[in-house]
């Protein structure tokens, strides 16, 4: 069905008709009576050329849009999407991994039984699609299509179907999702707000057993991703055992860069349990650095696969100390406690200046030579108002003049006239003229989508959020702070749940220089509560042994330390694989991005690539394309051989090197495809709960279609497309107004007409 309407962009329509009448009536009486007297027929073409014009012309001064609208309706269809990826080769129960009785063989065999052979082969009933990586249509007609499915992919993106599927809903009317899979994803958000974001109904079919089977896996590897030559660094190490016995045991390994490093024997608990077990790192030289753990077990019936006892972590190991300076506006806990994280390390160099009553220093005054070269300056209730402006102006030298990076921490006797002068150096600004000295107890509350910023990540990603917003409030004055447009909001303040609308903790990278300030204080009582109650005190302990934990205050410290003094130096050349770790003969694609002197992307540069590693008798060498706004890509679509890679790029303008980079990434070692066999029956659940669809298994899914037809999402839909005619934009109707005024007075010129 189409339709026209008409609408104007200047005026009323009721105007533009009675201009339009008014202009045809005018050329009428115009020519009522000539002079010399012509022909009727000279006298309607006359008549025409003025009445057109006219109306041409109040076209282009109305500005009129014409809007034709075709209204169609779509039969709803069905989308079906399979999983491709590597899991799909795990047993679909049990442990047995023979390729008949695999995922795959039982998603294929289920759709067959489920979905009739005549909507299957309907493209107007239904589409397929695979996904892994990423989603893609599968072409041909089901079930014939089903062919091109392989399992091979080594990553499992869920929410790419969505995200996909939203173009698609655009021109088609998708009433339901099928969804073949294990739930498992290894890439890629929580698919669930990407599923109630599209809101079509997924009707998940879970592939593989839900129940742990006896396994023994290495489910985590945790380490600072920055480390310093000769100082120890802790790795933990969780083993993940599900129907172990009493006296079962398995060893635990840990190498750096192939050599034994440590070894452990430890005893499993029965059922399904994590054990976790430290080994003391020491590098030994800088660069990047990998790490392998791997679990062995001599009882081959306590593991279902070996494919998910390795894992990999490369360490980032510099060769310099960090050299920290901390400025404090008077002695305080927070002050104490956090001297004494620092004092206590070998890898940095601490130097504290504490402000007495007035303007002198506890530990003398600071000069600019003593502070050179800070990689970290902290500022715990600095300035206060007794500082001087000596002082005041050396602070604001190093955050502000050469840009170091800075963890601000306030305090009562803060004053808020003097922190202005550094006000730009700040990630936030001060709002009103001051604040009383009135003080309240804030809670943390971890802002949604920074939960996993590295300042805030705990050894148990899965609970760290908990933890954080578990711990003892902090205390903040009625001073008001608002994060600068450039900064992130870590965490917000709260009472009693109910969120203030302020910043407690808020981040910024500006060029070299990164900051981190709290807008509450108190941080000393984190050493206090740590994250476990049981454990609290004992990390206040001088001993330390592997099953101590950490204060919070002292991951708080060593993240955002890490965080402030570890940056990418700005280089105007980055280029790296678009993942650490690969499959044999999977597609290796790399990226690049390059930027000129003021860090603007930058076209036209040559990039050229070298992959280095022992399976390789000599370099293979690429060049990256150009994409647009300073990217660059190559893709190694044959793969590589299982081992070790290293990598070396650079970029030329002209001859001349604009800059390089490198790395290392693994092929074959390791595949997050196998770490968890089990399927995900609560992804898939919630999947089908949020969207009003359904969960199944292959031997429930018997019902899916009737249940999809039942479903009041199912349904035709109308599909209105509009196109709009712009007067405004038709300069051609004032051409044609022009012309035809011209006509009009040719023809009365030729005829001698006054």
């Amino acid at each position: 069905m189409n339709s026209l309407s008409l609408a104007l962009t200047s005026g009323s329509l009721w105007l533009f008709f009675l201009s339009l009448a008014a202009g045809f009536a005018l050329s009428v009486w115009t020519y009522r009576r000539t002079i010399p007297k012509t022909t009727p027929r000279r006298r309607n073409i006359l008549i025409a050329l003025r009445a057109f014009g006219l109306a041409f012309l109040l076209f282009v001064l109305f500005q009129p849009v014409l809007t034709l609208t075709k209204t169609s309706e779509l039969s709803p269809r069905i989308a079906l999407v399979l999983d491709n990826s590597k899991s799909m080769r795990l047993p679909q129960s049990g442990i047995d991994t023979s390729w008949s009785k695999n995922r795959k063989t039982a998603m294929t065999a289920s759709i067959k039984n489920v979905i009739t052979q005549d909507v299957l082969s309907n493209s107007e009933k239904l589409n397929t699609f695979s996904f892994s990586e990423q989603t893609e249509i599968l072409s041909g007609k089901a079930p014939a299509s089903f062919d091109a499915l392989k399992a091979d992919a080594s990553v499992t993106d869920i929410s790419s179907i969505f995200s996909y599927l939203q173009n698609e809903q655009k021109t088609k009317n998708i009433g339901a999702i099928v969804l073949y899979s294990d739930g498992a994803y290894t890439a890629g958000s929580n698919p669930i707000y990407s599923a109630e974001k599209l809101g079509v109904p997924v009707y998940a079919v879970g592939l593989g057993d839900s129940t742990e089977i006896r396994d023994v896996a290495l489910s985590e590897i945790f380490t600072n991703e920055v480390a310093t030559i000769n100082v120890a660094q802790p790795v933990d190490i969780t083993i993940h055992s599900v129907g172990s016995r009493s006296g079962d045991r398995v060893n635990v390994s840990l190498f750096a860069e192939g050599e034994k490093i440590g070894e452990e024997a430890i005893s499993l608990k029965e059922g399904a349990n994590d054990n976790t077990t430290s080994f003391s790192f020491i590098p030994k030289k800088e660069g990047v650095v990998k790490l392998t753990a791997r679990v062995t077990s001599s009882d081959p019936s306590m593991d279902a696969t070996e494919k998910n006892n390795l894992r990999i972590r490369y360490v980032n190991v510099l060769k310099n100390k960090f050299r920290i300076v901390l400025f404090a506006g008077s002695p305080s806990s927070d002050v104490s406690f956090i001297r004494e994280y620092y004092e206590g390390r070998k890898e940095i160099e601490f130097i504290s200046y504490v402000q007495k009553q007035g303007a002198e220093f506890y530990e003398g005054n600071p000069t600019a030579d003593k502070v050179k070269d800070a990689d970290l300056v902290i500022l715990i209730g600095f300035p206060i108002s007794s500082t001087s402006n000596e002082a005041l102006a050396l602070v604001r030298k190093l955050i502000a003049g050469e840009s170091r990076p800075m963890l601000f921490i306030p305090s009562r006797t803060l004053d808020l006239d003097k922190l202005r002068v550094l006000e730009d150096a700040m990630p936030f600004s001060l709002k009103g003229a001051g604040a009383s000295g009135n003080e309240m107890k804030v809670a943390t509350a971890l802002s949604p989508d920074k939960k996993d910023n590295p300042v805030f990540r705990a050894k148990s990603e899965q609970t760290s959020q908990t933890k954080w917003e578990s711990l003892a409030p902090l205390i903040k004055t009625e001073t008001h702070f608002a994060a600068k447009p450039e900064s992130e909001v870590l965490a917000e303040a709260t009472i009693q749940g109910v969120k203030l609308g302020e910043p407690l903790v808020i981040s910024r990278t500006v060029g070299k220089s990164r900051q981190i300030a709290f807008t509450g204080y108190g941080l000393w009582q984190w050493k206090l509560t740590s994250f476990g109650r049981e454990r609290a005190f004992a990390s206040l302990s001088r001993k330390k042994d592997s099953t101590m934990s950490e204060s919070a205050l002292d991951v708080f410290l060593g993240n955002s330390t890490r965080w402030l003094v570890t940056h990418d130096d700005q280089k105007r050349v980055r280029i790296a694989p678009t993942r650490k770790l690969y499959d044999a003969g999977e597609k290796i694609e790399f990226a690049g991005q390059i930027y000129d002197e003021s860090f603007i992307p930058f076209d036209g540069a040559i990039v050229t690539l070298k992959i280095m590693g022992a399976s390789l008798s000599s370099p293979i060498e690429l060049t990256l394309e150009p994409l647009t706004n300073g990217r660059y890509s190559a893709k190694l679509l044959q793969g590589l051989a299982a081992g070790d890679y290293t990598y070396s790029g650079e970029a030329k303008l002209d001859g001349k090197t604009l800059g390089s980079d490198g790395g290392r990434f693994n092929v074959g070692d390791y595949s997050p495809e196998f770490a968890e066999p089990r399927m995900r029956s609560d992804i898939l659940r919630s999947l089908a709960e949020q969207t009003g669809g359904k969960f199944y298994t292959p031997e429930t899914a018997g019902l899916l279609m009737n249940d999809i037809e039942a479903s009041s999402n199912f349904h035709a839909k109308k599909i209105e497309e509009k196109k709009d005619y712009e007067g405004r934009n038709m300069w051609q109707l004032l051409i044609l107004a022009v012309m035809f005024f011209s006509t009009e007075w040719f023809i009365r010129k030729r005829t001698g007409m006054l």
